[in-house]
């Protein structure tokens, strides 16, 4: 009896139950292997639905009203239109793990499958973590109607976009178009030599996209900028240095102002920096598709063996108008 078939099986399951044991640590090392994603887990904003063709938010976008009265004055009646609802399709993403027969045919002792297994799994978390990472932050796609490349899911960016499609009208986010002025983030151009003005934006958009009523609670930017306003906090790194959270804890760099933090990405956009009020973000994905793995196939007419992790998730924003860009800082 030919023992390649078992030998294939036995590989295909060390791989299985190798994932579904570290599954759970391998998620959150990929969330915790950049800034970004380890801020908004930190923030609780990864949330779960089971199933559904959609996801849906309720927008509430308008008040109702109340009136002053007198003796013999009628009342106002009838229902107020304050409510509609905002919906985002799923995205699907997915890293493959891929080996050959050679591969189990040198690797058949019991630790060399052990060490096979682990370089594999890990450049596939590599991959994940790096791609999550891109997808949260990746830029807008100019060539489609709603700025978002048809398989992707949303970034923080599709939340924010570039001025000139935050002020368009025909801009559609969550299946609602900026037509709607309660539909639009806030944005705020940089003063000149933002050397000398940085702080003096930050606190004025700060105030601006908070209303005094919902602050932003992570403010996201390029290195640059990031250093910039270290420079200006220099005398009081002290205070506003995060030496204690989690985030310092996972080897990040983070700042404070106003007493939220302050981090910065090689995938920001550049000259910009993001207000965002995370308890209005949700990465919402599917815990039955959540970095699961699929089966072991074999290509036709090939000698590999192929597995895929597969998720499925989108960003939503129920609330674009507690976010805020400010943009075109333009460094020396």
């Amino acid at each position: 009896m030919s023992t390649l078939p078992t030998m294939t099986e036995a590989v295909d399951d060390a791989f299985t139950h190798t994932w579904d044991e570290i599954r759970k640590e391998a998620i959150d090392t990929i969330l915790d292997a950049n800034v970004v994603t380890a801020l908004l887990k930190e923030r609780g904003c990864f949330k779960t639905q089971v199933g559904g063709k959609i996801i849906t938010r309720t927008v509430r976008y308008g008040k109702k009203t109340a009136v002053t009265f007198g003796k013999g004055d009628v009342l106002p009646e009838g229902e107020d239109d304050i409510e509609t609802m905002a919906w985002w399709k799923w995205a699907y993403t997915a890293s493959h793990v891929q080996r050959t027969l050679i591969d189990d045919q040198q690797n058949s002792g019991k630790s060399a499958i052990k060490n096979l297994v682990q370089t594999k799994i890990g450049a596939a978390r590599d991959a994940l973590s790096e791609e999550l990472e891109s997808q949260i932050l990746a830029a807008v796609d100019t060539t489609v109607a709603d700025l978002r490349a048809t398989l992707d899911p949303y970034s923080l960016y599709n939340i924010l976009p570039p001025i000139a499609y935050g002020e368009s009208a025909s801009y559609t986010y969550g299946n609602i178009t900026f037509g709607n002025s309660w539909w639009r983030p806030k944005y705020k151009a940089a003063t000149a030599v933002p050397e000398e003005n940085l702080l003096a934006d930050m606190r004025n958009h700060y105030n601006t996209v908070g209303d005094n009523i919902a602050p932003p609670n992570m403010l996201l930017t390029t290195q640059e900028i990031f250093e910039l306003y270290e420079d200006f906090v220099m005398d009081k790194i002290q205070i506003v240095t995060d030496e204690s959270t989690k985030l310092a804890n996972l080897g990040f760099d983070v700042l404070r102002f106003k007493g939220k933090p302050i981090v910065w990405s090689k995938s920001v956009q550049a000259n910009s920096m993001a207000f965002l009020n995370t308890n209005f973000i949700e990465v919402v994905h599917d815990p039955s598709l959540w970095f699961e793995m699929s089966e072991w196939r074999t290509p036709a007419r090939q000698m590999e063996r192929i597995a895929y992790i597969v998720s499925a998730m989108d960003i939503v924003c129920p609330q674009l108008r507690r976010q805020g860009l400010l943009y075109d800082i333009t460094l020396a």
